[in-house]
């Protein structure tokens, strides 16, 4: 199996490896960061067109003002708030617009996990061949009711299969099963969990370090290193905002654990999610679940501020 060679980009006021989108993807889901990497590509002139995706009513006034001047049209998709399901309405209405598109921007940002993991496997199959760029914007803090407490969901919490990423099914004690667990510094809970609704054999987490900021790195530690030091498990670490670092850490460990049959969970960062997306879908072979802590809701408002930007050649 061979390991990812990738090209990846930190956008500042004067770099970006794109000359032009004529597609472009973003969500709103009300963050101060929603729209960074939309106004940041306008400024400099890269895009032509973009589509908004959001669970309700985009801000329309707020676009207009980022892409005032800027010849940038829009048009807005709503989608189910409730992702284990298909969301295949909306990907239709994506397909529609993507086909006459050469070059296609995807901002991830706010997007779901779910939701990002279903795109990508609908863009990959039904537009190989197309410019794919992926777009990432770090928060500058997460909304912390208070220290060491942070939850990116509400209500009950599910864990399903992602649609489309299914892997292959089996009976207990069938087949050895293995998790590759990204770990985000909120989910103590989700430790829990995962012997009682995944009931793996081994489990492999995988924490993002370095983190965006030292801080999160230690509530992540915090949170999750006691749960699996007691139980004698090593934490693996990737780097938060690389996804092919993400890639090639599962590459490594798909080798260690050759003979089981593999469940991802990426509760981590949205660059470690899409580093294990892009590991299903090219390793398929291997038949890779991936699977997710389904909320009943989720937040529209989970960050504030804006960090570095960043941009992810597929």
């Amino acid at each position: 199996m061979s390991y990812e060679v990738y090209r990846m980009n930190q956008i500042d006021q004067y770099a970006t490896a794109v000359d032009s989108l004529d597609g472009f993807i973003c969500f709103d889901t009300r963050e101060d960061r929603s729209f960074n990497a939309l106004r940041t590509l306008g400024d400099k002139n890269c895009l032509l067109d973009t589509i908004v995706i959001s669970f309700d009513e985009i801000h329309a006034t707020e676009i207009s003002e980022i892409i005032q001047g800027q010849g940038v049209s829009v048009s807005s998709i709503k989608v189910d708030k409730d992702l284990s399901a298909s969301i295949l309405p909306c990907l239709r209405e994506i397909d529609k617009y993507v086909l006459c598109k050469t070059s296609v921007g995807i901002d991830i940002s706010c997007m779901p996990i779910p939701f990002i993991a279903q795109l990508l496997h609908f863009l990959l199959d039904r537009h190989q061949g197309k410019s794919i760029t992926v777009y990432y914007t770090e928060p500058a803090h997460y909304t912390l009711k208070k220290l060491f407490d942070f939850s990116a969901y509400s209500g009950e919490i599910d864990i399903k299969t992602v649609p489309g990423f299914e892997g292959e099914t089996s009976h207990i004690n069938e087949v050895k099963r293995v998790v590759f667990y990204l770990m985000g510094f909120e989910m103590t809970y989700l430790n829990k969990l995962i012997p009682q609704d995944v009931n793996p054999n081994k489990i492999a987490p995988i924490n993002g370090f370095p983190s965006y900021y030292p801080k999160y790195k230690d509530i992540s530690l915090i949170n999750n290193n006691a749960n699996f030091y007691q139980r004698d498990i090593e934490i693996i670490y990737s780097e938060a905002n690389n996804p092919f670092e993400t890639y090639n850490t599962l590459v490594m460990l798909a080798d260690k654990y050759k003979g089981y049959q593999i469940d991802i969970i990426p509760a981590g960062t949205k660059p470690m999610a899409l580093g294990a997306c892009l590991y299903a879908l090219k390793n398929v072979n291997n038949s890779c679940r991936i699977i997710f802590p389904f909320p009943s809701e989720y937040k529209l408002n989970q960050s504030t501020g804006c960090g570095n930007l960043w941009e992810y050649k597929l």
